[in-house]
């Protein structure tokens, strides 16, 4: 039995008209707006870099004598309940222009989830060095990674384009690509750290007038606790990783910017905030380019986050090196052997339908030459 296809009514030319205008209105609104990624782009940087930067830069002129001594306890809390407030306020802003199919959910959570950050920042202002700061880091780290997709959303990214669970996440591949480049940003982290401390010993005999951290890391970065800890890890994996590297990038393409200024920038970024280690803060562009290198060519972010964050996690909890180096090793193993599968099964096929596409692509502008 063969069916026929339903009748359809003509459509008048001025509704067709209409239709069209509205379907051309719909992609204009679509499109990124380059001042607008732009913009964006320097406000995402600014609340999430700010406290960061001023700490690593206030710590790095006491290396190097100035009398600096009391500033980043006057200056610091303050600069973090701002930069709180402003995501807050940012974040709440996007999440109401947006319509979605969670809408209230959404308009219901990002005015919580500030709250909690600028409740938990003014509490650490009243009764510092308690639970209410790590309160605070922890909801505004909540906050600049929802910033991140709800910007990437606004400039027609998304989540999926800027590498949180792409298409084809959830396949064989992908899973094999998510352990490769986790693999990958842990044994980066290790080689980045060991190089930093081979710096930090060589340094004070071979150039004893450069600057270097001559204390504690710990020290250095305020940890009060094992919470201070894990709070900091975790703003460290999204400010460098999904800020510096996916958030740049994505938003600076929306903005029309070359990628090699993209890359500088955020290469510079994240040594700056490492300046309080001194000279050797240096060594964090190996692993700021390698992280670039792997997020451009995978396109993931989320295990390019977990790896950073593991790392810290396990530099931080695991009691010897030799069994830090142990789980580094595993890794390395994990990694190789997941790419390796990956390459041997999957990359000969995404080759041929590259070629393919390639090819319907070029046929296609033949014809209309």
């Amino acid at each position: 039995m063969v069916h026929s296809p339903p009748a359809t009514a003509a459509v008048p030319p001025h509704r067709a008209a209409r239709a069209s205008s509205g379907v051309s209105a719909a992609l204009r609104a679509r499109s990124p707006d380059p001042r607008s990624a732009e913009r964006d782009l320097w406000f995402l940087l600014l609340v999430t870099c700010a406290v960061p930067l001023t700490g690593s830069l206030l710590d790095f002129a006491r290396l190097c004598g100035a009398p600096v001594h009391a500033w980043s306890a006057a200056v610091l809390p303050w600069l973090r309940l701002l930069c709180s407030l402003a995501a807050g306020w940012w974040l709440v802003t996007l999440v109401r222009a947006r319509p979605s199919r969670w809408g209230a959910v959404r308009r219901g959570a990002a005015p919580a989830l500030a709250a909690v950050a600028v409740t938990g920042r003014v509490a650490a202002l009243v009764w510092p060095g308690g639970t209410w700061g790590v309160v605070g880091s922890l909801a505004t780290t909540a906050s600049l990674a929802w910033l991140c997709g709800e910007s990437a959303v606004r400039h027609g990214v998304g989540w999926r384009g800027l590498g949180v669970a792409p298409h084809g996440a959830r396949t064989a591949a992908g899973r094999l690509m998510a352990v490769a480049v986790f693999g990958a940003v842990v044994v980066l982290a290790s080689t980045t750290v060991t190089w930093m401390a081979r710096l930090r010993l060589g340094l004070p005999e071979t150039a004893p007038w450069l600057p270097v951290l001559d204390r504690a890391q710990s020290a250095a970065l305020g940890w009060n606790g094992p919470a201070d800890m894990v709070a900091n890890v975790l703003f460290t994996g999204v400010a460098e990783e999904m800020v510096l590297v996916g958030a740049v990038v994505v938003l600076g393409r929306a903005a029309r910017r070359p990628l090699w200024v993209l890359c500088a920038l955020s290469l510079l970024l994240r040594v700056a905030a490492h300046l309080y280690l001194g000279v050797p803060g240096v060594a964090l562009v190996l692993l700021g380019a390698c992280a670039l290198l792997v997020y451009l060519r995978s396109g993931r972010l989320t295990p390019l986050v977990a790896g950073h964050v593991a790392y810290d996690l396990a530099a931080s909890l695991v009691p010897s090196p030799e069994a830090l180096g142990s789980l580094v090793l595993a890794a390395l193993i994990c990694a190789g052997a997941a790419f390796v599968v990956w390459f041997g099964r999957f990359a000969p096929a995404a080759g041929a339908e590259g070629r393919a596409e390639s090819g319907r692509a070029r046929d296609d502008g033949a014809r209309r030459v």
